[in-house]
């Protein structure tokens, strides 16, 4: 079955200002003076709740361990989940690209380094969640992209086969995740990743502009499958 397995933050929906904003509530909560740039041209927002995290302790100057990222980060939760859908939304042209994909038969999925509940949250908020057969958060299998095991998760739950899917995402961590899985890689232009990096320098599979020109690559890519 050909199988289509998508990133969410960045591919499917934009949602660097509420991550931003929930960036910013928590280095307000622990005293810290940094905050985040609103035009996300130094990728910390948009690279996750980590990624915010450890750029908060780095500018304050605390040295820090992944243990004291961990220990912030369900502060950072707390305050995501206030603001999740408040400035999100659905890049153009993605509902007609899953109605198409679901139409021409194709099993979709989401792999995501989003945590499992809020992904869930938020698509279902977003009206998309039950186009896709598997959903897998960075807490689902116990790992998080850029090992291969949640994407081989979502296609087996999908109903699919690694020779017949292709990961579509946004970053350097997807391209990655594809290449550790063997599986086809399709990046989009569109979503957050391009605001701080050429694409091209990622060499994936194949590149898109725009939403819509999703389903026409994913047919290229799989001709021969």
């Amino acid at each position: 079955m050909l199988t289509a397995i998508f990133d969410l933050d960045g591919t499917l929906v934009d949602t660097a200002v509420d991550l931003m904003i929930a960036g910013n509530h928590t280095f307000e909560e622990l005293g810290w003076k940094v905050r985040l740039k609103p035009d996300f041209s130094d990728g910390i927002a948009i690279g996750g709740s980590r990624s915010m995290i450890r750029h908060g302790f780095s500018s304050e100057g605390i040295l820090f361990t992944e243990a004291d990222v961990e220990r912030v980060y369900p502060t950072l939760l707390k305050h995501y989940d206030k603001t999740i859908d408040k400035n999100s939304f659905l890049y153009d042209g993605i509902v007609t690209v899953l109605e198409k994909l679901k139409r021409d038969g194709w099993a979709l999925g989401v792999c995501t380094n989003k945590p499992e509940f809020q992904a869930n949250l938020l698509l279902s908020i977003l009206g998309v969640r039950s186009y896709f057969q598997s959903f897998i958060g960075a807490d689902t299998v116990g790992v998080a992209k850029p090992s291969p095991k949640p994407l081989f998760a979502a296609i087996e739950l999908a109903g699919g086969e690694k020779s017949s899917s292709v990961l579509i995402g946004d970053t350097k961590t997807d391209c990655d995740t594809a290449k550790a899985a063997n599986v086809k890689s399709l990046l989009v232009n569109y979503g957050h990743g391009a605001l701080t990096q050429d694409l091209r320098t990622l060499n994936p599979d194949a590149l898109v502009d725009t939403a819509d020109e999703i389903p026409e690559m994913l047919e290229k890519l799989l001709k021969n499958t």
